[in-house]
């Protein structure tokens, strides 16, 4: 089988490259669709949605929790995604599927999903439907480190707990010959840059929420936001994902909005069990440093209280053959499984 890997056409991060590096954006032609959501908009949607407009461009606006709308505006030359995941994927989803350019800003370093050209469909009520696949990426992913230090310190931790699953899953991929999110197998450069965000937020993660509190863009504030964002995003695309990735979907798919966590705090306690399904001697280190940032660590702590009748579904869900368990041809059994998920119940 044929080795594959992808990355977004550009990325760019740096403190106030909003202003500095404005005419990146311009770059993409006139006509512009705007993703977003009402927070968003009204933080900074406004502004960069006026420096379009004084640059030519005729911009219209989708604010996705206000409208119900896919449909692009005729001519449209390119999507602008700006927020957070929610308004991302959905923008990714327009621009990719009719192949046309898109540009992402997210406006915090919670998830790795501006770098990859996949995108997660949920419904209204927040529960998991499918991935679908793109057979391109974002053409410019736009990271200004000074409207992601302003964010709350939740969304980096969260951040955070999605990158440290990166090297997990892309692991037991390329130890079990499995197939990554591309179809193909990862390559070395896939599993090199897992293993390098796992080893930068173990390193600097501690100070960069530290920073991040302070509203301070510094060294290992950088180096936490393009860990979180490009390294984990190149990662686990074309690295692969696994029994982390699959229990999350399998619980948001059962459960929806009933669990009280974002994505990474759900992949914070999945993660553990990933770990502890495969005997990894490390287990101890991602649950004590998992404490130190306040992430959840066992399922309760996500709002849940699951009996052994509720393990066995999301367990039968997780073994889904086109999810991560099976994709991965890890080698446990359900039964192994149902024993992780008891262990952090």
């Amino acid at each position: 089988m044929e080795k594959i890997f992808v990355s977004p056409g550009m990325y760019l991060q740096g403190e106030n490259i909003l202003i500095y590096r404005f005419g990146e954006l311009l770059k993409f032609g006139k006509n512009g669709f705007v993703v977003t959501d009402t927070f968003v908009y009204e933080l900074l949607g406004e502004d960069i949605i006026y420096g379009l407009k004084q640059a030519g461009c005729q911009i219209k606006v989708w604010l996705v929790d206000k409208e119900n709308t896919t449909d692009l505006p005729a001519e449209t030359d390119f999507v602008l995604a700006i927020g957070g995941g929610r308004a991302i994927d959905l923008g990714k989803s327009l621009a990719l599927r009719e192949q046309i350019s898109c540009v992402v800003l997210p406006t915090s370093a919670a998830t790795d999903a501006p770098a990859s050209r996949i995108s997660v469909n949920y419904d209204k009520e927040g529960y998991f439907q499918k991935y679908s696949y793109f057979s391109k990426g974002p053409d410019l992913v736009f990271v200004d480190t000074a409207i992601l230090v302003n964010s709350p310190v939740h969304f980096l931790t969260s951040g955070i707990a999605d990158g440290l699953s990166t090297y997990v899953e892309a692991r037991t991929v390329w130890e079990n010959k499995g197939i990554n999110t591309l179809g193909g197998r990862p390559t070395i450069a896939a599993q090199a840059l897992a293993e390098k965000c796992r080893d930068v937020l173990f390193a600097d993660g501690l100070a960069a929420v530290a920073d991040n509190m302070e509203k301070k863009v510094t060294p290992a504030f950088e180096a936490v936001v393009e860990a979180n964002t490009l390294l984990s995003g190149l990662g686990f695309e074309s690295g692969g994902l696994s029994i982390a990735h699959a229990l999350h979907n399998a619980l948001t798919s059962l459960y929806g909005k009933e669990l009280k966590a974002s994505h990474g705090q759900i992949i914070a306690v999945t993660t553990l069990i990933h770990l502890k399904v495969e005997g990894r001697s490390e287990l101890s280190e991602y649950q004590a440093f998992f404490k130190e940032l306040s992430l959840p660590t066992t399922i309760t702590e996500l709002g849940l209280q699951l009996d052994e009748s509720s393990i066995a579904k999301v367990v039968e869900l997780a073994f889904d053959k086109n999810d991560g368990i099976v994709r991965s041809k890890v080698k446990v059994t359900k039964e192994e499984v149902v024993a992780g998920i008891q262990a952090f119940k």
